[in-house]
């Protein structure tokens, strides 16, 4: 298994395969009807926008942290697909950790973003790989900040601001967060489909929401399934994951070392 591909999947950023494929039509998602008023930016811990049918939430959560487990599904450009389980805890805006094991029981990688960098472990290979966020986003061409990938899979507004647009009704993020970047919303107001459109470096990704958990804290009513497709020119590579357990209790340790006997691996 192309470990390092997987891995850069699962957190949203762009794998190095060049084969070439059909590109897809644009994924399917619900979309939420919105008046023309012109809105404020919304900030991150503000919440609620003004319509002209009364305030709205924009579908940012205020959960500290964050544990649990996905089943993965993944089809790859090279026309293979592999599943899996996806452990992770997750602090908020600061840590992400996270293992893969494989369809047939055992562990393949594990990983941790922590104080602006992303460390990931190859276990079949024994292979360390460490790499600064400023870099990995400026190598893939797509946003890498720990809170935003933390909300791509917990499906929440990625920016930290939303700016309501006139011209075509649509919801935008701040261009200092991302150029191209919308987002979508069904009518209950959470987040539908989180899309970046990069026509400059040719690179799309859309995260399109289902389920959400609906418990009696609305803050945790994170997003139970994402489909996430990624593509460039040559390349479109699908991701599904379905929430199976979950906690949001305080997580007592985010465990992650390097054996001396692993190998440093630069991808760039």
């Amino acid at each position: 298994m192309k470990i390092l591909a997987l891995i850069t999947i699962v957190l949203s950023v762009s794998s190095c395969y060049s084969q070439k494929q059909e590109l897809l039509k644009s994924a399917n998602s619900e979309n939420a009807t919105f008046t023309s008023e012109k809105i404020a930016p919304i900030k991150q811990n503000t919440n609620l926008g003004k319509t002209m049918s009364g305030k709205v939430e924009i579908g940012h959560l205020n959960w500290k942290e964050f544990s649990g487990r996905y089943d993965v599904d993944i089809e790859m450009g090279d026309g293979q697909s592999y599943n899996g389980v996806m452990s992770f805890r997750m602090k908020k805006d600061s840590i992400f950790w996270f293992s893969i094991t494989a369809s047939i029981g055992f562990q393949i990688a594990k990983g941790i973003i922590q104080n602006d960098t992303l460390q990931i472990l190859d276990l079949l290979n024994k292979h360390y790989y460490s790499v600064p966020l400023n870099l990995l986003q400026e190598n893939t061409q797509l946003p890498a900040r720990i809170s935003a990938l933390q909300r791509l899979f917990t499906g929440e507004v990625l920016s930290d601001a939303v700016y309501y647009n006139e011209a075509d009704s649509s919801f935008r993020g701040d261009n200092a967060f991302y150029s191209g970047y919308r987002v979508q919303f069904y009518p209950s107001n959470y987040v539908s489909q989180n899309a970046i459109n990069d026509d400059v470096n040719g690179r799309k990704l859309w995260a399109d929401y289902g389920e959400r958990l609906s418990l009696e804290n609305p803050d945790h009513n994170v997003s139970m399934e994402t489909k996430l497709i990624l593509k460039n020119a040559l390349n479109t590579i699908r991701l599904n994951v379905r929430l199976k357990t979950y906690s949001f209790e305080p997580i007592p340790s985010y465990p992650f070392n390097v054996p001396s006997s692993y190998t440093p691996i630069n991808i760039w």
